[in-house]
């Protein structure tokens, strides 16, 4: 998913105060949206995070990259965007470039206020969720059971048959921030949440919308009460997490996986389908499918077990 981008490149290019270089003979710039740099294409623009490994600057495939002076170097000696030709908007501060870009020229056309009346709430979904706050612009399947208190925000899609708990909030604005001037501001989060059909989500809840792609719950979910899951996450079909368990932003969670109670999941964890992680784990860094966990950090069950009895006959 990408978000739209309508200005022209003179226009944003100016808005970041970049410099623009290229390399080869690539056509004249003027990229459609704003699309995360690991899936961007040719006529996307991305913006190059920190983190990005020199490998996946020389990987990504956006028709142009905003970055720093080093990733200019790495897209450089690298491959690029279109092979051996490309553009790259070089720029002091990529995470304010992106700011930029999400307040400005990406900013949702959504009315923030324009939510449905009470009235509306219990003539779509019953007396009982006459306390529920539902944004006009939210889609909501058939058969979707919506409890008291709960909020969605714009952005938000709810497919059929799905039970969404009291209190529950889908959409709110992601934790993502960036330091300027001495603030941390809060980064826009326009991509919203997808609920596949078949989700079932207990009482107080929060699942935060996504940056660039949507925060995905898949069919067949199902969360306990007092669950967050981070902005960017992906919940495969038929995973199952109890209750106080969290995902950091950007975890992707395989089908069919479990994960105990009071446990939490550091930011951009991959877990295979069918992992199972006890409760009270601390898992910080990626397991391929089919792998119990448990212990903080987080390893294979039958290695900790072991562990936890060595110590406990050393006691």
């Amino acid at each position: 998913m990408s978000l739209p981008l309508d200005w022209a490149f003179s226009k944003v290019r100016s808005l970041l105060s970049g410099e623009l270089s290229s390399k080869g003979s690539p056509p004249d710039p003027q990229p459609l949206s704003l699309a995360p740099f690991e899936t961007a294409g040719l006529t996307d623009l991305a913006v190059l995070p920190l983190r990005a490994s020199p490998l996946q600057v020389r990987a990504c495939r956006a028709g142009i990259a905003v970055g720093n002076s080093h990733q200019q170097t790495e897209w450089t000696t690298g491959g690029g965007a279109l092979g051996e030709s490309g553009w790259f908007l070089c720029v002091q501060n990529p995470a304010w470039a992106l700011w930029q870009l999400l307040d400005g020229p990406c900013r949702s056309p959504d009315d923030p206020e324009d939510w449905l009346s009470i009235a509306e709430t219990v003539e779509r979904f019953g007396a009982h969720a006459r306390t529920a706050m539902v944004h006009r612009s939210s889609v909501v399947g058939e058969g979707t059971w919506v409890g008291s208190g709960v909020v969605l925000h714009p952005r938000v899609r709810v497919g059929e048959a799905c039970r969404i708990g009291e209190g529950t909030v889908l959409g709110a604005p992601g934790f993502g921030m960036i330091e300027r001037g001495g603030r941390l501001l809060p980064l826009p989060h326009w991509a919203g949440v997808v609920v596949e059909s078949d989700v079932w989500i207990g009482p107080q809840c929060q699942v935060s919308s996504g940056l660039l792609d949507p925060t995905f719950l898949g069919q067949g979910v199902r969360l306990d009460a007092q669950i967050q899951v981070g902005h960017n996450s992906r919940i495969g079909a038929g995973s199952v997490l109890a209750g106080q368990s969290g995902l950091a932003g950007s975890v992707v969670l395989g089908a069919g996986c479990l994960v105990g109670g009071k446990s939490g999941i550091a930011e951009h964890v991959v877990l295979g389908d069918g992992c199972k992680v006890a409760a009270h784990s601390g898992v910080t860094r990626s397991w391929p499918a089919g792998t119990r966990l448990a212990g903080f950090p987080a390893i294979p069950m039958g290695v900790w077990k072991r562990t936890i009895r060595t110590r406990s006959q050393r006691e």
